[in-house]
């Protein structure tokens, strides 16, 4: 069995996304981590953002507001919060005011500022072009498709350095999401210096089998039809597809499904390509509120699990949705 080299590095700073101010359309609009990626937030129609120039459909967008303290805990790594109640918790235009958005449980947040049992935080991420009506820029401003340039790293002589006692966290930039934690004492190599963030790199190595996507794995399954699956269930049981099927609603399941949990929630789809048969794919609860805005017919990609590559009362294969756009 192969097995691969995991290099995980933090990246440098992204350039601010704050350019002109503008506003959300709709409710529960998700504020995510990248282009069609994991939903951070789920913001108020009428909440205030600060964009970026359009890139493909989408802004890069940065949301500001107060969250209960007793909510968070401080992370050690930077000069911010995560999110640590179940179901999320609000953010608000000012301490004890309206929702304004809802953080996601486990989201990093940066902290600015506080007053009393209140924290200021701001989250960066990405917003889709039509969600949000722009301001009238003020007088003066930039436009908010004018480049900006990205503060540059203070590069070092490549050294060795050691996590802490209690470990560390590897974010993907400073103030961003963590990719990783490392043990007390682990070796890393430092790559470069700004401010109070050392940019390191830690080598390892991971199990080929649960990784997805490289020449060292099986990676994710892109070309598999619903009828190979449906023909060879035992074979794809764990499995990761990659498909785009055509949604047609999203159910909550009754007992007589024994496929799914009493109550989960899951949806009917049909496909994959022009396959016309039924696929059913249960929704984790991080999803829910990106998949509550989906429109019936509408044609989606997703990556999802097998559960069940042919259900015994359905007869069609059972997933679990991993990601979707």
């Amino acid at each position: 069995m192969k097995s691969a080299l995991l290099a995980l590095m933090l990246l440098l700073p992204a350039a601010p996304a704050a350019a002109q101010s503008a506003r959300v359309l709709a409710p529960a609009e998700p504020l995510r981590a990248g282009p069609g990626a994991t939903v951070l937030a789920t913001m108020a129609a009428g909440a205030v953002l600060r964009v970026g120039a359009p890139q493909g459909g989408w802004r890069e967008a940065t949301l500001e507001g107060w969250i209960a303290a007793a909510s968070v805990r401080g992370d050690a790594a930077s000069n911010g919060v995560v999110v640590t109640v179940p179901g999320g918790e609000d953010i608000r235009g000012t301490p004890g005011g309206a929702a304004v958005a809802r953080a996601a449980s486990g989201v990093f947040l940066e902290r600015t500022g506080e007053s009393g049992p209140w924290f200021h935080v701001r989250r960066t991420g990405w917003v889709r072009v039509r969600a949000v009506a722009l301001d009238a820029p003020a007088a003066g401003a930039a436009p908010a498709d004018s480049a900006a340039a990205a503060p540059a790293v203070a590069t070092a002589p490549r050294a060795g350095a050691r996590a802490g006692e209690g470990g560390t966290a590897i974010l993907g930039r400073p103030g961003a999401d963590t990719l990783a934690t490392v043990r007390p004492f682990a070796p890393l190599e430092v790559l470069g210096r700004q401010g109070s963030w050392t940019r390191v790199r830690v080598e390892g190595w991971v199990w080929a089998p649960a990784l997805a996507g490289t020449a060292d794995s099986a990676g994710v399954l892109n070309d598999l039809t619903a009828a190979a699956l449906i023909a060879n269930p035992d074979t794809y049981r764990g499995r990761v597809v990659g498909w785009t099927v055509q949604f047609i609603a999203l159910r909550t399941a009754e007992p007589i499904r024994t496929d799914f949990q009493d109550g989960e929630p899951f949806l009917l789809t049909r496909g994959p390509g022009k396959e016309n048969g039924f696929v059913y794919i249960g929704v984790p609860s991080r999803l829910l509120p990106a998949v509550r805005r989906l429109q019936p017919l509408q044609r989606i990609s997703v990556v999802a699990r097998v559960r069940n590559g042919r259900s015994p009362l359905m007869g069609a294969p059972v997933l679990d949705l991993v990601d979707f756009h």
